[in-house]
C-alpha cells in the first residue's frame, strides 16, 4: 500500500475547499456551505464504495478517511477540509493533525460549542450511527467545554443506509425513526441533534414525531465555522465572482448513477447536482 507523505501546505485563497462524506449525506452540508460561501470553489468526495461508515470498525473508518484525505490534498490541494461525516470525524479526528496549518471543520465541535455557549437546553438527545455513539465524541467535547447539558445518545442502525437508498419516506424508515426517538423522548430531550449527515433529509419527520423538542442540524453551525476559519486563516477567496452559487466538482468511489439519481431528487437551496466522476482511491498504510 502507499505510505502517507509528509504534508507541506501549498494552498492559496484561490484553492478549493474539500468536503468529504461517506455518501450523499454530506451534500446537505455542501448546500449550506454554498449558501454561506458563494464565491468559493468546492471538491466533494463521497466514499460510496464503503458506505455506511456507521456500521464499520474504527480501524476501517480510519483507513477510509486517511486515504480520502490524502487524495483530496494530493490531487486538489484543498485549502480547507470539511469532514461532513459524523462517524469519520468522531472515530478518527487524530488524522486532522497530519495536515498542519490547514483548517478542519467537523460536524461535532461547532454544535457542541454552541450548546455550551447558548445554555438554552438542559437535556439534549443525539441521534447518530452506532460508531459515532460508541466514540462518545459528543459527550467528551461537551465535558471539555463544561457545558451544563444532560446528554442522551441513540445509535441508529440501518437508518443512514435507508436514506442513502432514497427510502427516507417509506414506512420502514418511519418505523425506525419512531423506535430511535422513543428513548430520547422518554428522557425529556428538549433538543435533538441529527448526528449523521443523512438524518437531516428526514428532519421534517423527526420534528413531527418530536413536537416538544427542537431539531438541530449541525450543517448550519458547520457553515458558520467554515466562514470564521477562512477569515482567521486569511483563506477566503478575494475574487468576488458574482456567481449566484459556488462551483463544485463531484467525485464518488462507486455507483455514480445511483448517487446522481437519488441526490437530484433531494431539496437543496443552492446546490445544482451534476453527475459525479468515479475515482479509485488506493489505501494508505497507517502508522502503528
Amino acid at each position: 500500500m502507499n505510505q502517507p507523505l509528509p504534508f507541506s501546505p501549498q494552498h492559496t485563497a484561490q484553492n478549493p475547499i474539500g468536503v468529504f462524506d461517506s455518501g450523499l449525506g454530506g451534500l446537505r452540508v455542501l448546500d449550506r456551505l454554498m449558501q454561506t460561501l458563494p464565491d468559493e470553489r468546492f471538491v466533494y468526495l463521497g466514499d460510496t464504495l464503503h458506505m455506511p461508515y456507521g456500521e464499520k470498525t474504527q480501524a476501517q473508518v480510519t483507513e477510509y478517511l486517511s486515504a480520502s484525505l490524502h487524495w483530496l490534498f494530493e490531487r486538489h490541494q484543498v485549502k480547507m477540509m470539511v469532514v461532513a461525516c459524523n462517524t469519520a470525524a468522531s472515530v478518527a479526528p487524530q488524522l486532522f493533525s497530519r495536515y498542519p496549518g490547514v483548517p478542519f471543520v467537523d460536524p461535532v465541535t461547532p454544535i457542541c460549542r454552541w450548546l455550551a455557549t447558548t445554555r438554552q437546553y438542559r437535556t439534549v438527545g443525539v441521534m447518530a450511527t452506532p460508531a459515532t455513539v460508541a466514540s462518545n465524541r459528543y459527550q467528551i467535547l461537551l465535558d471539555d467545554l463544561n457545558a451544563p447539558v444532560l446528554l442522551s445518545q441513540v445509535g441508529c442502525d440501518h437508518l443512514a443506509s435507508l436514506i442513502e437508498a432514497g427510502q427516507g419516506e417509506t414506512p420502514a424508515c418511519h418505523a425506525l425513526l419512531r423506535q430511535y426517538l422513543r428513548p430520547l423522548q422518554d428522557r425529556g430531550a428538549e433538543a435533538i441533534v441529527l448526528g449523521c449527515t443523512h438524518y437531516p433529509y428526514v428532519m421534517d419527520q423527526v420534528a413531527a414525531l418530536s413536537p416538544n423538542a427542537d431539531v438541530l442540524d449541525p450543517a448550519v453551525f458547520m457553515a458558520l465555522d467554515a466562514k470564521r476559519l477562512l477569515a482567521e486563516h486569511q483563506l477566503a477567496n478575494p475574487q468576488v465572482t458574482g456567481r449566484p452559487i459556488a462551483e463544485v466538482d463531484y467525485f464518488v468511489t462507486a455507483e455514480p448513477d445511483r448517487f446522481y439519481e437519488t441526490s437530484r431528487r433531494m431539496p437543496f437551496q443552492a446546490l445544482a447536482m451534476k453527475h459525479p466522476t468515479v475515482v479509485s482511491i488506493p489505501a494508505l498504510s497507517l502508522p502503528s
